[in-house]
């Protein structure tokens, strides 16, 4: 951990008793928690290098997390928000070796799961991310800069998918032949999605944009949700997105990776993750929002399945993959979810 620790000394000069270990999971930053021994006192922090292949700008993505961290915490906002800690030149980020970093104060007496438990913890994460975008409501969307520009351009997650078609290795082909003539034979589904997106009839707001379960932290004593993390994906686009890839993420049973069908989808906690939403934001959602709430996991799971495919068939340049055919179980995983989806 030679590298990590004289990146910590850009954040802080004068520290000599640091632990540094790995956290894995993320599928696209690397990350390490610090721990900082003082005469004083003991902190901890998080250390993440910035994936730049996929976040080419990482200036904009410490911008935009002081920009909303700053406005809800001017909003009253009840819990705790990201903070990033400044270089001793008072950057946010440091250039190490080629590499982006970056330090946050990691939040206390937390835990983050994988998959939810049970009905009563889907509602209170629908109604921890529904009040969030609630204190979210009147910021200005002039502050918040694009990081991943196309990033929720229905339409161009399709163009890559047949571009990646034609560019596949053969023995790629063959082995995702069946996840591929699945995703051809249901092409048609994001289509409304993509007339909704030109037309602007949804409401334009700030989401998260990968509020996935494993980006909200739980307090260790009450097991209540405590915050929402990962805010690099911060951008300007419909609350749809947001709710859909809570679906996603929330009424999956099972690991990412895993193919097996069986039991993969729970519909009570659709149901209880859908109740917890709506008693947070029904009072400002549009009409046209409502309306297509039901429609809006379909589209997420479908683009998402879409996106693991394609990158397998790239060569697995955009996913973290700890396994030869990662990407392609992934790509299983979404189908079977949203088989049962689409029977709610």
């Amino acid at each position: 951990m030679k590298n990590q620790f004289q990146i910590i000394q850009a954040f802080f000069p004068h520290a000599k008793e640091v632990t540094i270990e790995p956290i894995l999971g993320g599928l696209i930053n690397t990350t390490f928690s610090v721990q900082i021994q003082n005469e004083q006192q003991c902190s901890n922090y998080i250390l993440q290098q910035i994936n730049t292949a996929v976040f080419q700008n990482p200036k904009t993505i410490q911008a935009n997390i002081t920009v909303v961290s700053n406005f809800l915490k001017s909003k009253k906002y009840p819990h705790p928000v990201l903070e990033l800690c400044p270089t001793v030149e008072g950057e946010t980020e440091t250039v190490y070796d080629g590499g982006t970093w970056r330090l946050l104060a990691q939040i206390e007496n937390s835990y983050t799961i994988n998959v939810v438990q049970n009905t009563e913890q889907a509602h209170a994460i629908g109604a921890f991310f529904g009040q969030f975008y609630t204190f979210l409501n009147g910021i200005d969307l002039h502050q918040i800069q694009a990081v991943l520009p196309h990033f929720l351009d229905t339409k161009s997650r399709l163009v890559a998918f047949e571009l990646a078609l034609q560019s596949a290795n053969s023995s790629r082909l063959i082995e995702a032949n069946e996840s591929i003539q699945w995703m051809v034979k249901h092409l048609d589904l994001p289509q409304k999605w993509i007339q909704l997106q030109e037309q602007k009839e949804l409401s334009v707001r700030l989401i998260h944009a990968d509020p996935k379960i494993s980006n909200v932290l739980f307090d260790s004593v009450t097991h209540q949700p405590k915050a929402i993390i990962d805010w690099d994906t911060l951008m300007q686009g419909t609350i749809l997105y947001d709710y859909g890839d809570m679906i996603r993420s929330y009424t999956n049973t099972k690991p990412e990776d895993d193919p097996n069908p069986e039991g993969v989808f729970n519909a009570d906690l659709y149901r209880a993750l859908t109740d917890g939403f709506l008693t947070e934001t029904r009072a400002f959602l549009t009409k046209v929002e409502l309306e297509n709430l039901p429609y809006a996991p379909q589209v997420i799971i479908y683009i998402q399945a879409l996106r693991f495919l394609t990158d397998y068939l790239n060569g697995d340049v955009y996913y973290q993959c700890s396994y030869p055919k990662q990407n392609l179980n992934r790509t299983k995983n979404q189908i079977n979810l949203l088989k049962n989806i689409l029977k709610v």
